[in-house]
């Protein structure tokens, strides 16, 4: 029985064939799941595509499992389907593991995936092994189930801080999942965006016009600089899980600089809270006290993440030898017989809301998220006969396990049993808590016709007289936020909102304006009580970007401060600040046609051209 299990990740893809072990992909253990269209139309994958990237950064895609919910992804001027970009990582797979093969075909191929993926997400997967031409019995694993499998028959939580979000997972002894939840902010990927942009704050000042250029390329030469210095930055992640600082070299005209450990557990200890809480509150969910909890995933390396979990839970967490590699190994010793897998697509994510530790203001925003990109329209129709494998829905019979040797290693500086300290319920919290999505922002805006003259001169209020900024006028504007409104109120559409329920969360209080202006696009003024609450508020909506965002300071109006930009799946937020004032503003945007083309530029672009306010 010739069995083949291969974990295509976020950032690598890992296969194990049974009787041999990890094979060797591109090199080493693990090979980039990234691919790069060429002029001709072929497609490079792996870090053939990373050097490639360099030539025309346009054409390069470090992360397509990241598109699974879309039909293309736009690589050049060309839209190239979801499927055949993954198709082309499993194919190269394939290319490693035939020789290994010496002429015999496989009988199973084991394709992992996360567990909270329904069955269009694993069909996508299917559909792409057998365009990739993988023949022999399809079986979809989740991952948690996966990783279960090596624990024994036993109760286990499974820690998962994959490139893209933090997943976790509680199973029973018959290894079914219990309960889940996930983070979507919490990632390899957002600790690079936290490196990136803490290296901003140091070096940005040097050469302003250059910084921005790295964070909103423009030419080539931009695109190579932007890639090499995230390269840069991955490379000092890994490597501060061993060192106490590393040397980030840096495009001309900025200098080399030194990261320390502890400025990156600084960046990153909240979030690694936020997910340690949301273990907890997953294991209460479950019902059951696991025994052990498993990291899985590259970023648990990091010192930190093993030590919370400690500090919190009252356990060491078993670490595996390689925690890049555990999943595809894991997907070998699974017995498909017991394999449950999520019979809907979309189950809505467990998000930890940020915490606001101010009182929390009304963002005006009603009514549901965003509709999933899947209900859009249809994906293209994969040329060929590549018909899913009806067993994925169903039972499948079984044909044996494999035996793993066991890859997990307690703390050797710790001896001696631990009990699993979660509490009988989740914890609670004093502080309010409001969360604030890219989609939760993006939502129907109520709009009159007014008009308002933006303040100038010796009317601007000072920042003292802001906090006690309560008059309003005819549309809800205060003093203070017509000042940072500019002149967007005089196209009218400007309306006060008394206050907001999000979907989930209490109803919140606060002044808010709320003004349409034309293309799709709408802003909200919020004023808060102080300057940290509106701080606090704008840093919990950057926290629920999944995507780059474009960052930049801005000033105007007797104004300065700062404003950040992202888009995914066709919607736009840019979030902007003003200095030593308890304000800010959310721009969204709504894009009907060509969503995947909407990009961060062209929202900051637009504030910049329209609702930045002006002298």
């Amino acid at each position: 029985m010739r069995v083949l299990s291969v974990d295509l990740g976020t950032a690598n893809t890992v296969a194990v064939l049974s009787d041999h072990g990890v094979v060797d992909l591109d090199g080493g253990p693990t090979m980039p799941s990234s691919v790069y269209l060429d002029e001709d139309g072929t497609l490079r994958v792996g870090r053939e595509a990373e050097r490639r990237s360099r030539q025309d950064p346009s054409r390069y895609e470090a992360n397509p499992k990241r598109h699974i919910d879309k039909a293309t992804i736009k690589l050049g001027e060309t839209n190239l389907p979801v499927n055949d970009a993954l198709a082309a990582i499993y194919a190269r797979v394939m290319e490693a593991v035939t020789p290994l093969l010496q002429g015999a075909q496989l009988d199973e191929i084991r394709l992992t995936h996360p567990a909270e993926w329904g069955p269009s997400r694993r069909n996508k997967l299917l559909s792409s092994a057998r365009l990739a031409g993988m023949t022999g019995e399809l079986v979809p694993v989740p991952e948690a189930v996966a990783v279960a499998s090596l624990g024994g028959g036993r109760p286990l939580a499974i820690y998962d801080f994959g490139a893209d979000t933090f997943d976790v997972s509680v199973l029973d002894a018959e290894h079914r999942i219990l309960a889940d939840g996930s983070l979507s902010d919490v990632g390899g990927l957002d600790i690079d965006q936290a490196l990136l942009e803490h290296i901003g704050r140091s070096v940005s000042h040097k050469d302003p016009a250059g910084w921005q250029r790295l964070l909103r390329p423009t030419t080539i030469d931009d695109h190579r600089a932007r890639l090499g210095l995230r390269e840069e930055l991955r490379l000092a992640k890994e490597d501060l899980s061993e060192l106490p600082q590393v040397e980030v070299m840096m495009p001309e005209p900025f200098e080399k600089v030194v990261i320390t450990r502890a400025e990156l557990e600084a960046l990153i200890r909240s979030s690694l809270i936020r997910s340690t809480e949301l273990l907890i509150t997953t294991v209460h969910k479950a019902g059951v006290t696991p025994e052990h909890v498993y990291l899985v995933g590259g970023s648990c390396r990091m010192p930190l993440v093993a030590q919370i979990i400690a500090e919190k839970v009252g356990i060491v967490p078993t670490n595996p030898d390689n925690p890049e590699t555990i999943v595809a190994s894991g997907a070998l010793a699974v017995d498909k017989t017991k394999i449950t897998l999520k019979a809907e697509d979309d189950k809505p994510k467990y998000v930890e809301p940020p915490t606001v530790v101010t009182a929390p203001v009304s963002p005006a925003v009603t009514g549901p998220h965003p509709v999933n990109p899947n209900v859009s329209g249809p994906h293209p129709a994969v040329s060929g006969p590549y018909a899913v494998n009806p067993n994925v829905s169903g039972a499948y019979s079984t044909s044996g396990t494999y035996p793993v040797t066991g890859p997990f290693q307690a703390n050797p500086a710790v001896s001696g049993s631990y009990p699993m300290n979660f509490p009988q319920q989740a914890p609670k919290k004093d502080n309010k808590k409001v969360f604030i999505s890219v989609g939760a922002a993006i939502v129907a805006v109520a709009a009159i016709i007014g008009s308002v003259i933006a303040l100038s001169g010796p009317d601007l209020p000072s920042a003292d007289e802001c906090k006690d900024d309560v008059a309003q006028d005819g549309q809800g504007f205060t003093k203070c936020l017509r000042q940072l409104a500019g002149t967007v109120p005089d196209g009218g559409g400007c309306e006060h909102a008394d206050s907001a329920q999000i979907t989930g969360m209490e109803e919140i209080k606060g002044t808010v304006v709320s003004c349409t202006i034309r293309d799709g696009y709408a802003v909200q003024y919020i004023l808060t009580d102080s300057v940290t609450g509106a701080e606090n508020n704008a840093d919990a909506i950057v926290k629920s970007f999944q995507t780059d965002r474009v960052e930049a300071d801005w000033a105007g109006n007797g104004l300065e401060g700062n404003y950040r930009a992202a888009t995914s799946s066709g919607t736009g937020v840019l979030v902007f600040t003003a200095k030593g004032r308890p304000m800010f503003g959310i721009l969204t945007k709504t894009a009907e046609e060509n969503a995947d083309e909407l990009k961060p530029d062209e929202i900051a672009d637009f504030f910049e051209q329209t609702v930045l306010p002006g002298e």
